[in-house]
């Protein structure tokens, strides 16, 4: 049976204010977001200097292009959670997740998290996989193959469950949780364009053509993440690790069981393709989609960065007691 390890849990709630983007708790406390956490371990990103030689390669103002940047953001963010919902809505039906919470009756805004798990863990039923196809519509068999293995193994199956960490004001929501009582997994969906990348480095370009086209040649470099994790490189794989990697720390404080593993599920959204096999910039510089879509998936098995994420901790524990916290707060 699960069991909180801190008390604390049943009496602080985590609010999630979607227009703002901004976690807090019950207390008043600001939390930061797992995300936003681990950007700030990556060298900083110089976007005037970028939107300079870039306006001025493809023939147009900074403004121009900017908005152009923006558009594809937005995009990629509309595409991809298009995918996740449909995970998260077919989860929760195929487990009976939205019928198991009704009774919690929680303000808006307040999430049902990991530590809630003791609560409602016996109401969840085991997923229904057939149940669960149906509401995808049988394009990820990659995924069943996976959920029914775990299925076989006793583990329940939860979507975009939040977690947080009381003492270091640590926020987020995990994508996918097994749990059994004895042990868990995270597992996680991304939807980036190109995939992912454990090297730091870019692909070539093709300046022949205009606009330049990715080739499929990968250039290395050497790019390390900021202090304490200088020694590991800056891409989106060390990245997504992390993410994957505090979510199971977290998950292990408030619960007290270990990490069984974690993987990564990358949907492949089915781009158009340039000669090289990459996808396809247009002139108007967006990446398109084929018309009827076979979107792919590939799973990553990504490794529990444990010690990591204890130097991540101990920085943000230093971060927090350098903090002024409010007279009504936990501190």
């Amino acid at each position: 049976m699960l069991q909180l390890r801190d008390d604390r849990y049943n009496d602080i709630r985590l609010i999630f204010e979607e227009k703002a983007h901004k976690y807090y708790d019950t207390l008043g406390n600001d939390f930061i977001s797992t995300t936003t956490l681990l950007h700030k371990l990556q060298p900083k990103f110089d976007k005037d200097y970028w939107l300079k030689k870039k306006a001025k390669e493809y023939g147009m103002s900074t403004a121009r292009l900017e908005d152009k940047w923006n558009s594809i953001t937005k995009e990629a963010c509309d595409r991809g959670n298009v995918y996740h919902n449909s995970m998260e809505d077919g989860i929760r039906l195929a487990s009976q997740f939205k019928s198991a919470v009704k009774y919690m009756k929680l303000p808006n805004g307040q999430m049902i998290t990991v530590a809630d798990l003791p609560n409602i863990n016996m109401h969840i039923k085991e997923l229904n996989i057939a149940e669960f196809i149906d509401s995808t519509e049988n394009k990820f068999p990659e995924v069943y193959n996976i959920f029914q293995r775990y299925i076989n193994n006793g583990y329940k199956i939860y979507s975009e469950i939040g977690v947080f960490l009381i003492d270091y004001l640590i926020s987020g929501t995990i994508d996918v949780l097994l749990v059994r009582d004895d042990k868990f997994v995270i597992g996680d969906w991304k939807t980036n364009r190109g995939g992912l990348q454990f090297t730091s480095g870019y692909y070539k370009k093709d300046k022949s053509t205009k606009p330049a086209q990715e080739t499929n040649e990968w250039i290395e470099k050497d790019e390390r993440l900021l202090p304490p994790l200088a020694h590991l490189q800056n891409c989106n794989g060390n990245i997504y690790n992390l993410q994957l990697s505090m979510y199971a720390k977290m998950v292990e404080i408030i619960l007290g069981i270990p990490c069984a593993g974690m993987w990564l599920c990358h949907i492949d959204s089915d781009f158009i393709l340039n000669d090289y096999g990459r996808p396809k910039r247009f002139g108007d510089l967006t990446y398109k989609v084929r018309k009827n879509p076979n979107p792919t998936t590939k799973i990553h098995v990504m490794k529990y960065l444990s010690q990591d994420i204890d130097l991540i901790l101990k920085e943000r524990w230093l971060d927090v007691q350098a903090t002024k916290i409010s007279s009504n707060t936990l501190f």
